[in-house]
C-alpha cells in the first residue's frame, strides 16, 4: 500500500507482464468463453415456444422487494471503523391503476406519482468494524444484539402493540420447519439454535417472547436470530461487507414471506390475488441456506390451504438483472426467436453456463435454490431471467425424480400467469427490467454519491456525539 500522496510507479507492471510464471499460470486457465454461431444456433433449438396467455388472469397486485447495502466509515482519518446499513423497499402496485397511466400515446404524469408514492421501506442498521454496541463485548455480539432487537422492533410489526406479527416470528414460523429432525421443532413458538456463539454448547431451544434468554451453559445472552448464523462471518477488526450483504440476501427474502404469513392468517383471498416479485434468484446462499427448505415447505402449505378453499395459489416471482444466466444469455440473445421459453436444466447449466464445474449429485442447487430459474424471451423482444416456486415442498420426494421434474411447463400452475405479469410489466426504464422491480430498487438504492456521503456524515456525527 502507497502512503498518501504518494504516486504509482508508471511501469511497475511491467515485471508482471514479463513473468513466465504469470504467464504459464494463465495459459493453463480454463473460464467461460461466449459460445460459438453454430453452438448458439443449438442452443436456440432447446427453446419451446412460450405458452398462450390469452385466458389468463392478472393479479390484482403486484408488492416488488429490494434492498441496497452501504458500509460507512466513521471518519476519513479512520477508515476502519465502521458502521453498515441496509435499505429495504416494498412497493405496491395496483394492477387497475397501473392500466390507467396512460392517455391515449401520453403517460399520464400524476398517475405516476401516485402510483410511486405506495411505498413504504426498512431501514436496518448493524455495527461493522471496531464498532461495540449499547455495552457489548465485541463487534460479533453487538451485531448479533441488533439484528435481533430490529427483527423484533415496530417497524417490521403489523400490528405495533403485537410482537408476534413481527418479523422475527415469522423466523420462527419458518424455523420451526426446519427440515433437520434435530433442529426442527414444529412449533411455530420455538425455534433451536445450533450452538451458542459463545460457548458452542448446543442445541439451545429458544422461545418467541420479547425478554431474553441465556444459553443454559454459560449464561450468555442468546437470540433468536442467532439461527441465521451471519455473526460466523462478522469480524471486529476488518470491513463486514460480506456480513451485511448476506443480511441484505436473507431479509429480501423474509419480507416477502412475512408479508405472506400475514395475508394467510389475515385475509387469505387477497393473497391469491397478489404477486410478489423478489430481486435474484429465488434462492438463500451461506450459512442461513437452510431457509430455503423451511420456504418451500411453507409455500406448499399455505397453497394448500388457498386451494382447499377454492382460492388461486399465489404468485412468487425472483427476477435475475446480473449473475452468470443473465451473463450467458447475453451471449446467446440474438439467436433466439422472440416469443421462446426455456426452463434451465442441470445439463445445461453445467455444460453452457458453469463451465467446469463439477455437477452436484443431488442436482443444482440442491441446498440454496427453492425456486426454477426460466429464461424468456418475449413477443417484443426483451428477454428475462424469472424463478419460479418449486411445485414441491420437499427435493426427496419419494417417487418423483426432482432433477427432471423440476423443469416440466406443466407442473407450474403459475407459469402463464408469471408470462404475462412479465408482459403486462415490461419496461423501457432499464433494459429487461419489469417496472415493480425497477421502482422497488428505485427506492431503496444507496448511491455512493451523494446518498452514501450523507450516511458516512451521519455516522461520523452520531458516534462523536456519543
Amino acid at each position: 500500500m502507497p502512503y498518501e500522496g504518494e504516486l504509482a510507479s508508471k511501469s511497475a507492471h511491467s515485471d508482471i507482464i514479463k513473468n513466465p510464471e504469470i504467464q504459464a499460470f494463465l495459459n493453463e486457465c480454463q473460464y467461460l468463453t461466449p459460445p460459438s454461431q453454430e453452438e448458439c444456433e443449438k442452443l436456440a433449438g432447446r427453446f419451446s415456444e412460450a405458452p398462450s396467455t390469452e385466458n389468463v388472469s392478472l393479479p390484482s397486485f403486484a408488492i416488488a422487494v429490494d434492498g441496497s447495502p452501504y458500509e460507512a466509515s466513521l471518519d476519513d482519518q479512520l477508515p476502519s471503523t465502521k458502521i453498515g446499513y441496509i435499505k429495504l423497499g416494498a412497493v405496491l402496485i395496483d394492477l387497475e391503476d397501473f392500466a390507467g397511466l396512460k392517455v391515449g400515446k401520453y403517460v399520464d404524469p400524476f398517475r405516476v406519482a401516485q402510483l410511486q408514492d405506495n411505498n413504504s421501506s426498512f431501514t436496518f442498521f448493524v455495527p461493522s468494524a471496531n464498532i461495540r454496541w449499547s455495552g457489548k463485548q465485541s463487534v460479533r455480539d453487538s451485531f448479533r444484539a441488533l439484528i435481533d432487537r430490529q427483527f423484533l422492533d415496530e417497524k417490521t410489526r403489523f400490528k405495533k402493540d403485537d410482537p408476534n406479527t413481527s418479523l422475527r416470528t415469522t423466523l420462527f414460523h419458518l424455523a420451526s420447519r426446519r427440515a433437520d429432525e434435530k433442529l426442527g421443532t414444529g412449533d411455530p413458538t420455538k425455534l433451536k439454535i445450533h450452538k451458542c456463539p459463545s460457548c458452542e454448547f448446543g442445541p439451545l431451544i429458544l422461545e418467541d417472547i420479547p425478554e431474553p434468554q441465556y444459553c443454559t451453559n454459560c449464561g450468555g445472552e442468546i437470540y433468536p436470530t442467532d439461527c441465521l448464523r451471519i455473526w460466523e462471518e462478522v469480524s471486529d477488526y476488518q470491513s463486514n461487507q460480506a456480513a451485511i450483504n448476506r443480511l441484505m440476501n436473507i431479509l429480501e427474502h423474509l419480507i416477502p414471506i412475512h408479508y405472506m404469513r400475514y395475508f394467510a392468517d389475515q385475509a387469505p383471498v387477497q393473497l391469491g390475488g397478489i404477486a410478489f416479485f423478489v430481486d435474484g434468484p429465488l434462492a438463500i446462499f451461506g450459512t442461513a441456506a437452510w431457509i430455503h427448505r423451511s420456504i418451500m415447505i411453507y409455500l406448499h402449505e399455505i397453497n394448500a390451504r388457498l386451494k382447499k378453499h377454492g382460492i388461486p395459489p399465489m404468485l412468487m416471482i425472483g427476477l435475475q438483472k446480473t449473475g452468470q444466466v443473465v451473463d450467458h444469455v447475453n451471449f446467446i440473445d440474438r439467436f433466439l426467436p422472440d416469443n421462446r421459453l426455456f426452463a434451465i436444466d442441470d445439463d445445461y447449466r453445467y455444460k453452457y453456463i458453469l463451465a467446469g464445474r463439477e455437477a452436484s449429485k443431488n442436482g443444482f442447487g440442491f441446498e440454496t435454490y427453492y425456486g426454477q430459474d426460466f429464461i424468456y424471451k418475449t413477443s417484443t423482444g426483451r428477454t428475462f431471467v424469472f424463478g419460479l416456486p418449486y411445485p414441491y415442498d420437499s427435493k426427496n420426494q419419494t417417487g418423483v425424480n426432482f432433477i427432471k421434474e423440476k423443469v416440466k411447463f406443466e407442473n407450474y400452475l403459475q407459469l402463464q400467469r408469471a408470462i404475462k405479469l412479465v408482459n403486462h410489466f415490461e419496461s423501457d426504464l432499464y433494459e429487461n427490467a419489469v417496472i415493480p422491480v425497477a421502482l422497488a430498487h428505485h427506492y431503496t438504492a444507496i448511491s455512493l454519491q451523494p446518498g452514501g456521503r450523507i450516511l458516512d456524515l451521519l455516522t461520523k456525527k452520531g458516534l462523536n456525539k456519543s
